[in-house]
This record gives C-alpha cells, sequence and structure tokens, in this order.
C-alpha cells in the first residue's frame, strides 16, 4: 500500500508543476477564473498641486519614484530613512514628499532639468 500512495503523490506533485507551464496558454474556449491570468498591482501613486506644480510620488516595490510636472526628481534615500534630492543635497527630507515639496519651492517656477550623468556641460 506504501507503494501505491507514493505513486499518487508523485502524481499529484507532478500534475501541480505541469499547471505553471500552461497556466498562460490562451486556448480557443473562454477564460474561466482558474485559467485568468494574474496581473500585478498597479503602484500606489499620490498625487497633489503644490504651489501651481503637479507633484507625483509612486511607491515602486519600496522604491520611491517622484516627479514633478511629469519630470523625475533624482532621490537618495539615506541608511536612516531620509531623503535627499538633486534639488536640495544639503537639506534632509523625511518623506519622498517633503522632498519634492522642498525641490518645488527651490525651482521658484523653473522647469526641472533632466539629470545629466555624462559630466559634460553644454552651451
Amino acid at each position: 500500500m506504501k507503494r501505491r500512495e507514493a505513486l499518487i503523490g508523485a502524481a499529484a506533485v507532478g500534475a501541480g508543476a505541469a499547471i505553471p507551464a500552461v497556466a498562460g496558454y490562451r486556448g480557443g474556449g473562454g477564460q474561466t477564473a482558474a485559467s485568468a491570468p494574474v496581473v500585478a498591482e498597479a503602484p500606489a501613486v499620490h498625487t497633489e498641486r503644490y504651489q501651481g506644480r503637479t507633484i507625483q510620488v509612486a511607491d515602486h516595490g519600496g522604491t520611491p519614484a517622484v516627479t514633478i510636472d511629469g519630470r523625475e526628481l533624482h532621490l537618495m534615500r539615506l541608511a536612516d530613512d531620509a531623503y535627499l534630492s538633486a534639488m536640495c543635497h544639503y537639506e534632509l527630507s523625511a518623506t519622498p514628499l517633503q522632498a519634492a515639496r522642498r525641490a518645488v519651492q527651490e525651482l521658484r517656477g523653473a522647469q526641472l532639468l533632466p539629470l545629466g550623468h555624462s559630466g559634460v556641460h553644454q552651451t
């Protein structure tokens, strides 16, 4: 009887391993709840207007992505859960949103420019 139980267990494990391989197949028939593809959740986004500017803070798996009027604000997270921005690199902020608000103040109406990585100044 032990051999029979072992064969049944092995068949169940083999069948379970085969399910992920065919889960993405979309046959000609309709989809059921069991065969529907899993959709990843969209990142949480906070949007606000601050001094006439649109700030968006999105959480991408624990990494914040901040934009001001659709342009990315480069942030650096420090070990003590503080943030520095490319605009205010002498002042620590407790949250990405606070760093974005401070950057808006520092911009004084100017547009946020992309952070260049080449080190070459263009005239």
